[in-house]
């Protein structure tokens, strides 16, 4: 039986439950994040921040199939990198983070089908910018070198709104790569591209979370649609988006 993906928007904290459950699965069983002692990957901002929750109707033994969150402010994107510009420029900015899909569910309409409802709860609170932090596996910016160079080269972000890695374990990213290094870049910041955001300058190596990540700043007068409008004629799909 196809997907029919069920999407809502909670603070509720069984809902939470679920996905910080999945969280771990992803981030932890996955990728090899510092696992918490109760089993369930999360921080202090989880509290205060909108949950998006998807799930298959079609298969609800499986729970949540993916989440994000979003909330007011960028103190985690803070903790790596300088967003002193995009905050000079006075306008509304909401966190977008902690994304993740089930193993089931990736290549397919899930990713952009969840980025969608972020998108529309953006426009719904009145946010100008959207920033966030996104990750490729392993805390070693080497490994990613090319898709990094290649990704700076077609999506730097304008100085006037630039973010920019600090800290110890920030890692300069500058030098060229071919277009077919694109084939590194993780789903997720594909995603964010296709939407219209663009990133930061510089990585940073995130040793606890066991990822190379980025910041990617989305301007919502920029958001493309095209790709993440295809999903309403999706068959057997569905999209509720309860704030």
């Amino acid at each position: 039986m196809p997907p029919r993906l069920s999407l809502t928007v909670t603070r509720d904290p069984g809902d939470i439950r679920a996905a910080r459950a999945l969280r771990h699965a992803v981030f932890v069983g996955e990728m090899g994040a510092t696992p918490r002692p109760d089993g369930l990957e999360g921080d202090a901002f989880d509290g205060d921040r909108d949950h998006l929750i998807l799930r298959d109707l079609a298969h609800p033994e499986r729970g949540v199939v993916g989440t994000m969150r979003l909330g007011a402010g960028a103190r985690y994107t803070d903790r790596e990198f300088d967003l002193s510009a995009l905050r000079a420029t006075g306008w509304p900015l909401a966190e977008i983070g902690r994304a993740c899909i089930h193993k089931a569910y990736r290549g397919g309409a899930a990713g952009l089908y969840l980025f969608r409802g972020a998108l529309d709860l953006a426009r719904s609170r009145r946010i100008q910018i959207l920033v966030g932090t996104a990750s490729f596996p392993g805390a070693d910016a080497a490994r990613h070198a090319a898709a990094l160079c290649r990704l700076r080269i077609e999506a730097l972000a304008p100085e006037r709104i630039r973010p920019v890695a600090r800290g110890v374990d920030a890692v300069e990213v500058a030098g060229f790569a071919p277009r077919s290094a694109m084939r590194g870049v993780p789903a997720l910041i594909k995603t964010y591209l296709r939407a219209g955001a663009r990133i930061g300058d510089g990585a940073f190596q995130d040793r606890d979370f066991n990822t190379t990540d980025i910041c990617m700043v989305l301007d919502m007068e920029r958001v493309r649609l095209p790709a993440l409008a295809r999903l309403s004629g999706l068959q057997d799909t569905q999209n509720r988006v309860v704030g």
